[in-house]
């Protein structure tokens, strides 16, 4: 006969066995990490939310790129006065920026309901989105099995890539984007393809461009399921079930949210006619009407080509009849680190080998999703010839990010070549940081 289970003052076994449950779950998420490295977990998003955050309103006043578009769409959006630039006198109450969805523009408007109309309130929701981007993808690589500390390696490379720094503090849609597709690329791998179809349909209702990680996601589901088939030697219909359900989901989300978005932001009476919209305007940007300047293809990427500066300003000085060129105080340049993208070679085929001899799922998701963000591109950008900017490969980092935590904890390499790793992205991001000297 069981022993009854003791009975405590003020309480009974109900509260520790909830709480033994709740830790179970915790667990099974596979994200809370024991010991040291959730320390440093803490401790690299804590200093990539310092420098994230570090200096945000400045330049005063100033926008930054393509921020003059989005910030005077939210602006319009949300009725204040543009009197001049971009979207002027544009119908209050509607959005301006058509070649986009309206839900990054109304993120950025809600934040400046909030923050007021400054740096903070435009740039706020990037912030936020960068950090989250960030947390994912620890989850994505504790949810492929990774072990504690491969994650904290990824989430620190990721962190010090410059061109994702720099979006995750300017008011851009990007970085909302990229953090709801790898939230929802999280979701799928926990096994909740409903929950991912839901986040990627958010993600694409902020830039259209979320579709590319439907792809990695889908693709990766298609992977698991011819290796379980090459088991088995059988194809069920429930194996294609969690596939149907995130783009069902996906695809009601991303249409339906659209229509209503549309009903009450844009004139477009049909999804199709946005659709239509977005898909042309971005099919019919060639060089003949585009600053070739910035603009660059996605081959030139592999190399850190296509580099231009978002914001530059600098202290003239005089001597004599002579402007000086002097250093830059405030330098906002668009490059990835120079360290991660140069080990993209032996990052990738030390991925493939790892993906095809020792189905490390960790290797094989990060080259899904490298693919599935990199080569629609390739093919935009030879059958349409239209302008790209070095910008669009923000998707693919954080699958690089991940690829090369696993070169660096896989590869039997000493433990010093990861320390060197981190410290030469680390001596690269400290010298292209934008800020030059205390504002």
């Amino acid at each position: 006969m069981a022993s009854p289970a003791p009975v405590h003052s003020g309480g009974t076994a109900a509260g520790p066995a909830r709480a033994a449950g709740w830790a179970a779950r915790l667990h099974g998420l596979r994200f809370i990490a024991p010991g040291g490295a959730t320390a440093a977990l803490i401790l690299v998003l804590l200093a990539a939310f310092a420098l994230r955050a570090a200096w945000l309103g400045s330049p005063s006043g100033s926008l930054i790129f393509d921020e003059r578009y989005y910030v005077n769409a939210a602006r319009t959006l949300l009725g204040w006065p543009v009197s001049s630039g971009v979207w002027a006198g544009s119908p209050a109450g509607l959005d301006p920026n058509t070649e986009h969805p309206p839900l990054g523009k109304l993120l950025i408007a809600g934040s400046m309901l909030v923050f007021g109309d400054d740096a903070i309130g435009w740039r706020a929701p990037s912030l936020v989105a960068g950090m989250v981007a960030l947390a994912a993808v620890y989850g994505i690589v504790r949810a492929l099995g990774g072990s504690p500390w491969t994650a904290v390696l990824a989430v620190a490379i990721y962190a010090l890539d410059t061109l994702s720094f720099i979006h995750g503090r300017i008011g851009l849609l990007d970085m909302m984007m990229i953090a709801l597709v790898l939230l929802g690329a999280w979701a799928a791998l926990r096994q909740r393809p409903g929950t991912a179809g839901v986040l990627m349909g958010l993600g694409v209702l902020v830039k259209v461009t979320a579709v590319f990680a439907v792809l990695a996601a889908v693709g990766w589901l298609a992977v698991e399921l011819w290796r379980r088939v090459r088991v088995r030697g059988t194809l069920e219909a429930a194996d294609l079930g969690p596939a149907v359900r995130l783009i069902g989901v996906f695809a009601v989300v991303g249409f339906c949210g659209l229509w209503l978005l549309d009903l009450r932001f844009t004139t477009f009476t049909t999804p199709l006619a946005h659709l239509s919209r977005m898909f042309g305007y971005g099919l019919g940007l060639h060089p003949a009407y585009s600053s070739d300047e910035i603009s660059s293809q996605p081959w030139e990427w592999l190399v850190n080509g296509g580099q231009f500066d978002y914001l530059r300003e600098s202290v003239a000085s005089v001597a004599g009849y002579t402007v000086l060129d002097l250093p830059p105080t405030i330098d906002f340049h668009a490059m990835l680190n120079p360290v991660l993208i140069g080990s993209l070679v032996p990052v990738v085929l030390f991925a493939w080998t790892r993906a095809r001899e020792a189905r490390d799922p960790l290797a094989g998701w990060a080259l899904v999703w490298m693919a599935a963000d990199y080569l629609p591109l390739i093919a935009l950008a030879v059958v349409s010839n239209r302008v790209m900017f070095i910008y669009y490969a923000l998707p693919v980092v954080p699958g690089l990010a991940i690829a090369t935590a696993v070169l660096l904890r896989r590869a039997s390499l000493p433990r010093t070549v990861a320390w060197g790793y981190l410290a030469a992205m680390a001596a690269v991001f400290v010298a292209s940081f934008p800020f030059r000297q205390v504002p």
